[in-house]
């Protein structure tokens, strides 16, 4: 079963990737929701992360705040740093155990790992093709604005302290365009679906 590392920038859409993939048959591991579940009370990264950064990032039932987490490591690289180095293990541990469920069952049409955080992780070493997602940069910024409820410098923080585009290119298998409208995106997609994932398997859209 083919292994597909989706990533790219934040704000550049890969999510709309991973819905309309999950939609066509893949099984999809998402990085981010592993990296939400791995922070909640009881789980061994909660204690890691309280221990660093102390009681201002925690609620008045001392859960953790992501956004307060999230506003402090992006404008700081050695806390962010600490905060990569601390949830990437429990991450990888999760998404190791996902891929060898699925290449077990065969269920699903392929394996997509969406990350964000799939080159600085080293998680391409675990896929068989890398897709890049790709979006302008005011673009993305605009997008994370509102998916966030952040301000404009704060999506610029998040946007900045990630790997530039050259980087993201070097390592892309594909590149998906999504700096215009949905169709547009929906139609590069089942090109490389075909090309890609079915024709290898003997089938069709």
């Amino acid at each position: 079963m083919k292994v597909i590392g989706l990533t790219g920038g934040t704000g550049s859409g890969k999510s709309i990737v991973s819905a309309y993939l999950k939609k066509k048959g893949a099984y999809i591991i998402d990085a981010d929701q592993i990296a939400h579940d791995i922070i909640k009370r009881g789980m061994p990264a909660y204690e890691e992360i309280t221990q660093y950064f102390g009681g201002v990032i925690l609620d008045e039932n001392r859960n953790i705040l992501r956004k307060k987490l999230g506003s402090i490591v992006f404008a700081n690289k050695q806390k962010r740093d600490f905060l990569n180095h601390c949830t990437h293990k429990y991450i990888i541990e999760e998404i190791d155990r996902q891929i060898q469920q699925e290449i077990q069952t065969q269920k699903h049409l392929c394996i997509v790992l969406d990350a964000p955080l799939l080159i600085e992780a080293n998680l391409q070493n675990r896929c068989d093709e890398i897709w890049v997602v790709f979006a302008k940069e005011e673009v993305r910024a605009r997008r994370v604005m509102q998916r966030d409820n952040i301000t404009y410098q704060d999506a610029k923080n998040r946007i900045g302290s990630q790997k530039n585009w050259q980087t993201y290119q070097q390592y892309a298998d594909f590149i998906l365009d999504n700096s215009k409208d949905l169709q547009y995106l929906e139609k590069q997609l089942e090109a490389v679906l075909s090309e890609r994932i079915l024709k290898e398997n003997g089938e069709k859209l």
